[in-house]
């Protein structure tokens, strides 16, 4: 990735990585139909797309995207995760230009994007967030992904896309167009056509039987790691012949709410995220971004 930026002219470059960030749709938003809410949201604040691509993301592209905070999961929060990244819709990823600019918001199109989108964890303060805005109540199924800053752009672009860096890095640089406006749209119809719709709500138990029912019941998930684990894993077996999004939900729901156990290597920097437990909300107003930011 840097030998590619090291070959384009300065304001290429800035174009690419202080104007544009991406998002990128994971497949419960595109089982739960999130694309198109989430494309009218973001146009509302000033984020024309670019042009789209869709990526294939397993467990070990999943590692290595959140190098610096899986080290705190829960390994059955990491295995729910694998479960929806695995079950078969591939991500859509985005670009998106800040129509408003640095100039005006004071900052970069990925860092005003990472704040607009809102935490999965701490819904209840995200107000107008994006994830708010698409009804995100689990943790695990929160739609989508987008980097926290121009240098995590870099760098998740070369994770995401290892043979289409120059073609992604390109669409990042490009002008807003009437064909890279509709593409994000096309590309999920094509989706939403081979991949049946879901709810992603808990399944309703037939009958007068609770078989079903127990797996994903907090109030009765074990407090031993080893057993949520198994619980999550039987889950992801189809042990329980259910559909694999309830099964997917069910998950989800088990998980929800687990502490972290320990601290990410690499947390967001303060004065940032404010929706994050650890930012520190800044003294003033943000600077005005700088050529060489």
């Amino acid at each position: 990735m840097a030998a590619l930026l090291d070959g384009w002219e300065t304001e290429t470059a800035h174009r690419a990585l202080l104007r544009s960030t991406f998002v990128m749709f994971k497949p419960d938003a595109v089982v739960g139909r999130r694309v198109e809410p989430a494309l009218a949201f973001l146009a509302g604040h000033g984020f024309e797309p670019l042009g789209a691509l869709t990526v294939r993301v397993d467990a070990r592209v999943c590692r290595e995207l959140w190098r610096y905070q899986i080290n705190a999961a829960p390994l059955a929060v990491i295995r729910a995760v694998d479960m929806i990244l695995e079950s078969g819709p591939p991500c859509l990823f985005v670009a998106l230009r800040d129509t408003r600019g640095p100039e005006r918001t004071g900052t970069t199109a990925a860092e005003r994007l990472a704040e607009l989108k809102g935490s999965s964890k701490n819904r209840s303060v995200d107000g107008g967030s994006l994830r708010g805005a698409l009804g995100c109540e689990l943790m695990c199924l929160n739609f989508l992904h987008a980097p926290d800053d121009p240098a995590d752009l870099i760098r998740e672009v070369g994770v995401l896309l290892p043979r289409r860096r120059a073609q992604a890095l390109s669409l990042l640089a490009a002008d807003v167009s009437p064909l890279g406006v509709a593409e994000p749209a096309a590309l999920a119809a094509e989706l939403y056509a081979t991949h049946p719709a879901h709810a992603l709500t808990r399944p309703v138990p037939s009958g007068a039987s609770t078989h079903h029912e127990l797996p994903g019941d907090t109030s009765r998930r074990p407090a031993d790691p080893r057993s949520l684990l198994a619980r999550v894993e039987r889950l992801a077996g189809d042990a329980d012949g259910l559909p694999l999004w309830d099964r997917i939900v069910i998950a989800a729901e088990l998980v929800e709410g687990l502490p972290s156990e320990g601290r990410p290597l690499i947390g967001p920097p303060p004065g940032t995220r404010l929706s994050h437990p650890r930012a520190v909300h800044p003294a003033g107003p943000p600077a005005t971004a700088s050529a060489d930011h």
